[in-house]
């Protein structure tokens, strides 16, 4: 009977001290997750940023390629080719008995999504104008080792999008092709293909929508089939160093431009070579010569050496002169050979000099939970006020390191969809209540690991993201002060923004921190 009493009074001290300690704790905040609205949070206004021009990025090695011109109404135009190393998918081909060339096929497949059976919707594409498309054949040798200055050829080699001033010198100035006006609503209907092969029963082969045009067969017939079991064929190495490239640009026949982002990865990315020769017939005799039979056979040179891609950038921005010490009232953000944001936090007064801001020591004494910190940046829809500056997704890390933030990589909601891919540290661009646009980005990992860990205050790069799957850096020709390297991601994409930024006239749309909380007594 007195272990039950006992057990009993422990239960209800437990119960008291429960009730004693949640008094003690309170979080402050709470209401502010998933909205805008101004909760009880602690805000942190002692912030810079600035922006930072990109002169030239390495174009080489990339996931995708831009080809065509793009206008923004607030950075500018920018005119987009490239250069492309092709290889022979069979080297050394066997070209049979008196091969004579039949036609010659470009195809370039296009980023699409199938809405119906024949119905498709064309992804990755800006603008709506019609184009040529025109090739020029380079004399510029590709190399992949950089042979250093010694001569170690240690490191891959680079090639920058600055270059076209440098390389086309060793561009013929005729195109050995030039296509007929090519309209955009053609490209979204998918094509029948006929094989020949059997003359008898053609057979027939539905493709999605691409680029797909002939080229000149007095062209290919020189380059290629009178080179036939010559050196110039035997292996890849021989052959990139006899046809050095082909130079693709397009260019507009209306006053819309257009940008095509092309993938150059891919296979069904090729030259295709259709030739028709004779085979050595087949005899079940074997004293009996047998007839040599015609044959339809292809050649196929693909994209899987080295590609660049080249910018003439006409940028309209003047970022020549951003106050780094006490941030700028805009910051640009540009894609491509653009433009990125640099952001600093805790740069308030630092009485006692030991370089960490007084506000940041508070922080760090209080203890707190970090709960939930999050980067409100407004747009500027003033200055960027056009679709062309709507940017769905930026993308936030690491300047310092070239490293991605915690908050990333611990982001439960990565996946292979780069739509919905880390959207907790990175939700796409959204609404408040009157109907301004702004961007939350989730760094609560990040501030806790500044505040409660004593992590080191990096400076922040931002950057717009075509796709935030995408992490790696692309290194740029040293003119900017901040930035070693540009997110690929951002290098992808044409487009550009205006956020305001912590010095905004605007003063409920500055850039600013809020950070959810819970306030523990020791």
């Amino acid at each position: 009977m007195q272990k039950k009493i006992v057990g009993k009074l422990t239960l209800c001290l437990l119960f008291i001290s429960l009730l004693s300690c949640q008094e003690n704790i309170s979080e402050l905040g709470g209401g502010y997750i998933n909205s805008i609205e101004l909760q009880p949070a602690y805000e942190v206004e002692e912030i810079t940023a600035y922006s930072e021009k990109i002169t030239a990025i390495q174009t080489n090695s990339l996931t995708n390629y831009l080809i065509g011109t793009y206008n923004d109404p607030v950075f500018g135009t920018t005119e987009n080719t490239i250069l492309s190393q092709i290889r022979l998918a069979t080297p050394n081909e066997d070209f049979g008995m008196q091969p004579e060339l039949d036609s010659v096929i470009l195809n370039l497949p296009l980023y699409l999504t199938q809405i119906d059976t024949d119905e498709f919707e064309l992804d990755s594409i800006f603008g709506t104008g019609d184009f040529k498309l025109k090739l020029y054949e380079s004399n510029y040798f590709l190399r992949e080792l950089d042979p250093g200055e010694n001569g170690e050829f240690d490191n891959n080699q680079q090639y920058f999008s600055n270059q076209i001033d440098e390389i086309s010198p060793f561009i013929e100035t005729t195109p050995f092709f030039e296509s007929e006006t090519i309209n955009l609503d053609e490209l979204k209907e998918s094509i029948t293909l006929i094989d020949r092969s059997d003359e008898d029963n053609p057979d027939t082969t539905s493709v999605n929508p691409r680029i797909r045009l002939k080229l000149p067969l007095d062209y290919f017939n020189e380059k290629i089939m009178s080179k036939a079991g010559e050196q110039e064929l035997v292996n890849n190495n021989n052959f990139i160093n006899y046809f050095r490239g082909i130079h693709m640009v397009i260019e507009p026949t209306t006053p819309e431009p257009l940008l095509i982002n092309l993938n150059l990865n891919t296979e069904q990315s090729n030259i295709t070579l259709h030739y028709k020769t004779m085979r050595p017939g087949i005899s079940l005799d074997p004293d009996v010569t047998p007839e040599p039979v015609e044959s339809f056979d292809e050649l196929s040179l693909n994209f899987s050496g080295i590609n660049v891609n080249f910018y003439d950038n006409q940028f309209a921005v003047d970022l020549s002169n951003q106050n780094q010490n006490q941030g700028e009232e805009y910051i640009y953000l540009k894609g491509g050979e653009g433009s990125s944001g640099v952001i600093n936090l805790f740069t308030g007064l630092d009485s006692n000099g030991d370089g960490i801001s007084d506000q940041l020591e508070e922080l760090r004494q209080n203890q707190w939970v970090i709960n939930e910190a999050n980067l409100i940046m407004y747009v500027n829809e003033d200055l960027a006020s056009s679709n062309k500056n709507i940017v769905n997704r930026l993308f936030i890390y690491d300047i310092e390191n070239n490293i991605i933030l915690e908050d990333y990589r611990l982001d439960p909601t990565l996946s292979e969809n780069p739509e919905t891919s880390a959207s907790i540290h990175l939700p796409p661009l959204e609404e408040d209540s009157d109907g301004n646009k702004f961007y939350r980005l989730r760094i609560t990992n990040h501030i806790n690991n500044i505040i409660n860990k004593d992590s080191t205050n990096v400076e922040l790069g931002l950057s717009i993201s075509q796709n935030v799957n995408i992490t790696r850096t692309l290194d740029i020709i040293d003119d900017s002060e901040t930035f070693e390297s540009v997110l690929e991601s951002s290098a992808l994409s044409p487009r550009g923004t205006v956020l305001h930024g912590n010095n905004s006239p605007f003063e409920n749309k500055r850039l600013k921190l809020r950070i959810i909380y819970t306030e523990t007594d020791n």
